[in-house]
């Protein structure tokens, strides 16, 4: 076989992801010439296979072989296949830096600047202080101007300074994959190395490497499975409405010609499902209120029973679980509704003495049931008042933070095109160009890593 017939299957093979098929055909090719697609191709194999060095340095390597055949485009994607390896080697600085530099040669910079674009990003100790706000203020002002060189078009269609179409589908993926590197190296410690920059736009050069690959893969010592004590439950979770609680019982491989379910007023028999340790036996779901046997119902699914429990009597129940005390008759469940879900009751005359300090005790507990919602959860009802601060931090270092300004700014046709773009391509890409994406479907390109799959019915 040619060295070009292997590069062709080894190119085939890559796309099709099968890696171990394309390694050998790729090195055979490289080993007669060191194209840069060839070695890009090899790398994202290595990638595939765990090989992270190995793949740093084909990267590495393409980059050169790039330059000095003058393949801009392949320069950028070398680029890119750094970063990717540097991401999973865990050196995040480096990772980011490589995406820049991807960018900027997309953008139209020059290969080698003669000054590094990420200098002033560099402490006095070498540790990168480039973070996820500075790349999204740097792509939102990049967004409302031309790209710096390389295209006349106007800014619309753009995101980091980048036209969004699906020539650049490169620029897109770096970019995507900043700002998991930012949110991966924002929550290392100040001086972990990982934060470090040790590279620049030219990598180190390095002649190509001899992979090894042996002929019959060894023989891996079985892995003992964990141990799971027999009186483990299965996993439990419930979501109601006044009228249905919903219970989902997780549990794999369920017949359901066999399952007899027995629907009580406070409580559900099944007979039987599997429990996380595998056996087989009955399930009994003793209820906090109560229900309507008749109207209940139930489906069983591949890895759950999913049951629709008619409450006999319309509210919010306090829990799922009856708690070992007497079941909640429905006078009880209608006490524990909250204030806007119950109209008050007048005490009668002779018992207004003794109900001061039951009035009391629900008067303080009041404001706060009414932002609880009512789970199964060990940890008991939530408040969400209590998140609200939270939350409202955490949202600001969020990517999703950064394109929630870019809609609230955009213009009517603007965001027309942006819902559009986001929703067909399954949220993978975002354009702001009501002209170039009215009259076609905007294809999904998932970052790298990530395979897009179809739903199935």
């Amino acid at each position: 076989m040619s060295h070009i017939s292997a590069a062709q299957q080894g190119l085939a093979a890559v796309e099709a992801k099968k890696w171990d098929e394309a390694l050998p055909l790729l090195s055979k090719a490289l080993q007669t010439s060191p194209n840069p697609a060839w070695l890009i191709a090899r790398s994202k194999a290595l990638i595939g296979k765990n090989r992270y060095q190995e793949a740093l340095e084909d990267a590495n390597l393409a980059w050169h072989t790039a330059y000095e055949r003058n393949k801009r485009p392949l320069l950028s994607e070398a680029n890119y296949r750094r970063a990717v390896a540097y991401f999973r080697l865990g050196q995040y600085a480096n990772a980011d830096a490589c995406c820049v530099y991807a960018i900027r040669l997309i953008k139209g910079f020059p290969a080698i600047e003669k000054e590094d674009p990420l200098k002033s990003h560099i402490d006095a100790d070498g540790f990168y202080t480039v973070t996820s706000e500075d790349a999204q203020r740097q792509a939102r002002e990049d967004a409302e101007k031309e790209t710096p060189k390389g295209g006349a078009e106007k800014g619309l269609n753009m995101i980091n300074g980048l036209d969004l179409g699906p020539k650049n589908k490169e620029a897109r993926a770096a970019s995507s994959l900043r700002f998991m590197i930012l949110n991966a190296m924002e929550r290392l410690e100040k001086e972990d190395p990982a934060r470090k920059l040790t590279t620049g736009a030219r990598p180190e050069q390095r002649n190509l490497a001899e992979l090894e690959f042996a002929d019959k893969k060894p023989t891996a010592a079985p892995v003992a499975k964990p141990i799971i004590p027999a009186d483990t439950q299965p996993q439990v979770q419930d979501f109601q409405s006044n009228a249905v609680i919903s219970v989902s019982i997780f549990s794999k491989g369920v017949n359901k010609e066999k399952l007899q379910v027995e629907y009580k007023p406070f409580s559900v028999h099944l007979d039987a499902i599997i429990y996380p340790n595998g056996d087989t036996r009955p399930f009994d779901l003793e209820l906090w209120g109560e229900i309507d046997p008749e109207a209940s119902k139930h489906t069983v699914t591949p890895n759950k029973v999913e049951l629709s429990l008619k409450k006999k009597t319309p509210g919010k129940w306090k829990q799922l679980k009856s708690d070992g005390n007497k079941p909640a008759t429905p006078a009880a469940a209608a006490e524990s509704l909250t204030v806007s879900e119950k109209a008050p009751e007048q005490p009668k005359a002779e018992e207004k003495e003794s109900a001061k300090p039951a009035e009391s005790k629900k008067t303080t507990e009041v404001p706060n049931a009414a932002h609880q919602y009512p789970s199964s959860s060990r940890t008991g009802p939530k408040n969400w008042d209590a998140l609200d601060d939270e939350e409202e931090a955490e949202d600001t270092s969020d990517v999703n933070f950064f394109f929630k300004k870019l809609y609230q700014g955009a213009t009517p046709e603007q965001q027309r095109a942006m819902m559009k773009s986001f929703t067909e391509s399954n949220g993978t890409s975002l354009s702001t160009d009501w002209n170039d994406v009215r009259d076609r479907t905007v294809k999904t390109v998932p970052p790298e890593g990530v395979e897009a799959k179809k739903w199935s019915s």
